[in-house]
């Protein structure tokens, strides 16, 4: 059994790190340069993150319907998640995965299951919408029904939001704000430090760019470089063709490398991964995301952690 020492649960008063089935505290402190609370002596955080979005992603982003791809979709559920959550048992890692209220309403149990495994359920639309393509309306609708599904199996609602595709339209962030979220996943404004949302940017194009307003809404970047999708998955798309399928050794000799910058360079910073369980989870895959695993929490200056968690954590 690996060892349980990089796993923190982060709150503004205390953090809980657990050996087995037995927990001890530490004191925690806020890191110069971000308000968030790491257990003392850890001045990284290792966010892994599952966006699990079996047929939905098929039906919504692509359009498509045909068996093939959808089985694509089927094989994350019907064989990546177990994988995964196998994996992650085995370190003792609680993680964040974005779930669309779709996959939670054909996978309830499934998802059911991650969510008492001490995984946290977070919103990814409904059939993995963009957002930027919906009209306000629209868009809170997406919101509230993918909010449901999940408060239905879970019996929680979620704080957190990752935006299909990655995108998001001018009224995000302000639906965000009005539903109740703490934070997003979908923004690229930097790596490794999370920042506040804005609204009201103004993007002139005949004079400079005017930057909006602050929000409470917190920002956990994210990168198409630390996204499995475009590094392993094939798909053709007419006109276009997503080549995918590289080596998984080089990919993991990136991630590594992103990761040890973050350490070398920045204390503190936070590491967010972004996975698909119909991407991850082929076998050779999964062998290199355990290496990966391995490397992290060798470090006794990393801890792992759910986004919410440290979204909660943070203090201005």
């Amino acid at each position: 059994m690996a060892s349980f020492r990089g796993q923190c649960t982060l709150n503004v008063t205390h953090s809980k790190l657990g050996t087995g089935s037995e927990g001890f505290y530490h004191d925690v402190r806020i890191l110069p340069g971000m308000p968030i609370h790491l257990p003392h002596g850890r001045t990284g955080a290792v966010c892994l993150t599952l966006d699990f979005d079996a047929v939905s992603l098929w039906l919504g982003t692509f359009g498509l319907k045909t068996p093939a791809y959808l089985s694509r979709g089927e094989y994350g559920a019907r064989v990546g998640v177990p994988r995964l959550l196998s994996l992650l048992d085995k370190y003792q890692i609680k993680t964040t995965w974005f779930v669309p209220g779709h996959t939670v309403d054909t996978y309830p149990e499934l998802v059911r299951d991650i969510s008492r495994r001490g995984h946290e359920i977070a919103h990814h639309g409904y059939c993995h919408e963009n957002p930027a393509a919906l009209k306000e309306e629209e868009e809170s609708g997406v919101l509230l029904k993918g909010i449901t599904s999940i408060q239905a199996v879970t019996g929680q609602r979620p704080v957190g939001y990752r935006s299909p595709a990655w995108d998001v339209s001018d009224n995000t962030i302000k639906l965000l704000r009005s539903h109740d979220f703490k934070y997003d996943s979908s923004l690229m404004a930097d790596d490794y430090t999370p920042y506040r949302c804005r609204i009201g940017d103004k993007p002139f194009t005949d004079r400079a760019f005017e930057f909006g307003e602050e929000t409470d809404i917190i920002e956990f970047p994210v990168s198409w470089s630390l996204d499995d999708w475009p590094q392993f998955e094939y798909a053709f798309w007419a006109p276009s063709v997503w080549p995918g399928l590289r080596q998984a050794s080089a990919v993991l000799e990136n991630w590594e490398a992103d990761f040890e910058y973050m350490l070398e360079n920045l204390s503190p910073g936070v590491f967010v991964l972004t996975m698909h369980p119909q991407v991850i989870g082929r076998g050779h895959r999964m062998k290199m995301l355990e290496k990966l695993i391995r490397s992290m929490v060798s470090r006794p200056e990393v801890c792992f952690t759910r986004l919410a968690d440290l979204a909660q954590s943070w203090k201005d």
